[in-house]
Formats: structure tokens, sequence, C-alpha cells
């Protein structure tokens, strides 16, 4: 069974990596603009081979990219999602965070709009 705070947790934060783009604390890796370069350089070529296919294949190749480009979205929010978890939890173990009353009032939130 899915963890229902879990599952809040994960819209909330997907909504704040996805939704303001401008954020000064927005992170660029080089490695990511290294990737996007390499693939606008094969997209030209990916175009005139797309062109050359019948329908058969290119809605095939077309569906299937799809769904590549969805499993790496999802996966991506994997990792985002374990890596805001485990800073908090290294966080709370050095003493730097704590919990405090808002903080039991939104988990209380989260755990009685859950359903059960």
């Amino acid at each position: 069974m899915k963890n229902e705070v879990t599952e809040k947790l994960e819209l909330f934060l997907q909504n704040l990596r996805c939704e303001d783009m401008s954020r000064e604390t927005l992170v660029h890796l080089d490695s990511c603009r290294m990737e996007s370069e390499r693939l606008a350089e094969l997209e030209e070529d990916y175009k005139q081979t797309m062109n050359g296919l019948g329908n058969h294949s290119r809605n095939f190749l077309e569906r299937y990219i799809e769904q590549m480009q969805s499993k790496a979205f999802a996966e991506q929010q994997q990792a985002y999602l374990q890596g805001m978890l485990d800073a908090f939890q290294i966080l709370f173990g050095l003493g730097v965070i704590s919990s405090n009353q808002n903080v039991e009032k939104i988990i209380a939130h989260l755990k009685n709009d859950s359903p059960k």
C-alpha cells in the first residue's frame, strides 16, 4: 500500500519543482546542459529518420520515446523526493531542524486528509 503522506508530499514537491523555473535557487548542472546540447545535435538527423519511416514504425517510435520521457520524469521525481527526505532526516538527526507545533499541525493535516 502506498504511503498517503508520501504521495501528498510528492505532489507538493512536484509542484514546487516544476512551477517556479525562474527562482534564484534553481540548480543548473553542467552535465545536464551538455546532454541537452548533444540531444540538439541529433535532432535534425532524428527528424529526417522519422520522416523516412512508414506510419506504423514512426507511430511506434513516437509512443516509445514519449514513454521513455514519462519514465525519466517519474524517476527524476522519485530521486528528487528521496533526496529531500534524506536531507530532512540528516538535518533532523544533526539537530539542525526539530519538530515544532507548525510542523506537527501540517503532519496531522496530511494524515487526517489521507484516505483510510
